[in-house]
């Protein structure tokens, strides 16, 4: 199968993925557009993700499509959280996991591209510290179980990173 064959079927195979998306979104009952709008970041994410993991002869060149599908995926779980919840406060702290999203996608390009591995080391502390952000401002301003929850986020967050500077000290 020559590029231009497997271009055209990875074309293919998202605009058909968007086909059964829309056809599902239109169809089943109980999903109307008012909560499911977000799931446009997510086909966004996928469309970014695909190409690298659907042609492994260009999955390094293609490596860097993980960090804008990864701050895809970011603001969809961040929309789709407030859109389903109604918990609009959430985005004005929410938005934290942006450089989060581009922490995952570093990482991912890292693995995927064999980038260095401080490439790989910044992309998680910036996974790492974002999520402490959101984690520690959830749980001072969220209005939902996200209060109860966050906290406890926390204190995982924290236990996570000393045990790996204890293993590092060793």
């Amino acid at each position: 199968m020559n590029k231009n064959q497997t271009s055209s079927i990875v074309i293919g195979s998202i605009l058909i993925s968007l086909g059964i998306v829309f056809l599902i979104l239109h169809n089943v009952a109980n999903l109307y557009l008012e909560h499911s709008w977000p799931i446009i970041f997510f086909i966004l994410s996928a469309g970014f993700y695909l190409p690298p993991l659907l042609l492994p002869s260009f999955r390094k060149p293609l490596a860097s499509l993980f960090i804008p599908g990864s701050v895809m995926l970011a603001l969809g779980i961040m929309f789709l959280y407030a859109s389903l919840t109604d918990d609009w406060v959430s985005v004005s702290y929410s938005w934290t996991l942006i450089p989060a999203g581009v922490g995952l996608g570093l990482y991912l390009a890292t693995r995927a591209g064999d980038w260095t591995p401080n490439t790989r080391q910044v992309g998680l502390y910036m996974l790492t510290i974002s999520i402490a952000v959101f984690t520690l401002l959830a749980s001072l301003f969220s209005l939902t179980e996200l209060k109860r929850i966050a906290p406890i986020a926390l204190i995982l967050i924290g236990v996570i990173i000393m045990v790996q500077a204890m293993r590092k000290s060793k």
